[in-house]
């Protein structure tokens, strides 16, 4: 591993199509133990993200910065957002390019309408992917619950229960590694 400071370590390995198997590990005094599992839904294009729109999640090892949910805190240690009508993820080139934003309904940011997309957004980690808001590298990579598609448009999509887990014990030591 990369971080010496890692606590907890989400592996998703890409299996095929837009499926990839994971594994939710969480370090402790008797070492590194696995505490969940099972099968996430990626971009529907599969896996090496180039830029935005190309429906790929990206390759690598990102960082968990922050928490969200349309539903309450389940408990984060993780900042937590709410996410509320007007909450969005700015996916066009400007200064709020690739983050997560409140806007009034007049407002000078356009993406995804978070608020609207339950049970996606019921839970999620808002990751690290394109720090430096380059457009058009990509936005909005999130690890968020599962909905109604076998895919995403980039992002990494878990069983609820799963999801709300790992917010109830991840902290900045959170690291995402995706082969």
């Amino acid at each position: 591993m990369k971080h010496s400071d890692a606590r907890q370590l989400l592996l998703v390995r890409h299996t095929h199509d837009s499926e990839a198997e994971v594994k939710y590990y969480v370090h402790g005094t008797a070492g590194w133990r696995l505490r969940g599992k099972g099968v996430a839904f990626i971009g529907r294009n599969g896996i090496g993200k180039i830029r935005e729109g190309d429906a790929m999640t990206p390759l690598g090892e990102l960082r968990a910065i922050g928490a969200f949910g349309i539903l309450p805190d389940p408990g984060c240690t993780l900042p937590y957002r709410r996410v509320v009508e007007g909450t969005i993820a700015c996916d066009e080139e400007g200064p709020f390019y690739n983050r997560i934003v409140q806007v009034p309904q007049d407002g000078k940011a356009n993406g995804e309408k978070m608020w609207k997309l339950s049970p996606e957004y019921d839970y999620g980690l808002e990751t690290d992917y394109n720090s430096d808001c380059i457009y058009p590298m990509g936005s909005a990579i999130f690890v968020h619950c599962k909905g109604a598609k076998s895919y995403t448009g980039g992002c990494i999509a878990l069983d609820k229960h799963l999801m709300k887990k790992i917010l109830m014990t991840a902290d900045s030591g959170l690291r995402i590694s995706i082969q």
